[in-house]
């Protein structure tokens, strides 16, 4: 199976870039740099994964992402953007976005959130984005209720509490090291969680630890 992938971004450069970095045997890509080609491929509906760039000559990702919301409701859309003021990202947040990544943060950022919203079906966050989000959530524990770990991120939480350090779960899940410290921080970032040893207090209290 091929997954398409779609990247609208203005700047030609920078998307034929993105080309450039993520295409392989499993992804084949193809990018725009208007809202009318947006909404032409939207409309073919063969599009399995949309990188957005924030920032759209006279539109915004959160104009856009109602319109594509429209027609495919589940789409996993992954915003790329030069933008980390917390209320644009909390705003995007509340629109359901799979990933924000920042244009600062290093290349492989953006294959890394493709890999794991694509493949892994997980949200992901690049260190500059999560960083952003801290100040966002800060210590918001009256909204942890609501969150639940995914597959993948129960799976480091109960290699977490058999006391597996960073590159010991690499080797064990198969991920980089850069992968896993980034996967911990983003259970810390959404579960409120204020360091692992409160983590693994709220591990066990909400049944997270299989054994």
């Amino acid at each position: 199976m091929q997954y398409q992938v779609f990247i609208l971004d203005d700047h030609t450069a920078v998307a034929k870039g993105l080309e450039m970095e993520l295409r392989n045997d499993s992804i084949n890509i193809t990018s725009g740099n208007c809202l009318s080609s947006l909404i032409k491929r939207v409309n073919d509906g063969n599009i399995d994964l949309l990188i957005l760039d924030y920032e759209l000559k006279e539109e915004t990702a959160l104009n856009i992402i109602p319109l594509v919301r429209k027609t495919h409701p589940y789409l996993p859309i992954i915003i790329y953007t030069m933008h980390s003021e917390p209320w644009i990202l909390s705003l995007l947040i509340k629109q359901g976005v799979s990933s924000i990544v920042e244009k600062s943060d290093k290349l492989d950022e953006i294959t890394k959130a493709v890999h794991q919203v694509l493949f892994e079906h997980e949200k992901y966050y690049s260190p500059t984005a999560l960083n952003a989000m801290a100040t966002i959530l800060g210590d918001q524990t009256a909204k942890v209720g609501a969150y639940m770990p995914s597959k993948r991120e129960l799976e480091v939480i109960n290699l977490l509490s058999h006391g597996l350090t960073s590159e010991e779960l690499s080797i064990k899940t198969c991920l980089s090291k850069n992968t896993i410290d980034t996967i911990r921080k983003n259970i810390l970032l959404k579960s409120g969680a204020a360091n692992s040893l409160n983590l693994m207090r709220m591990a066990f209290i909400k049944g997270w630890i299989n054994s």
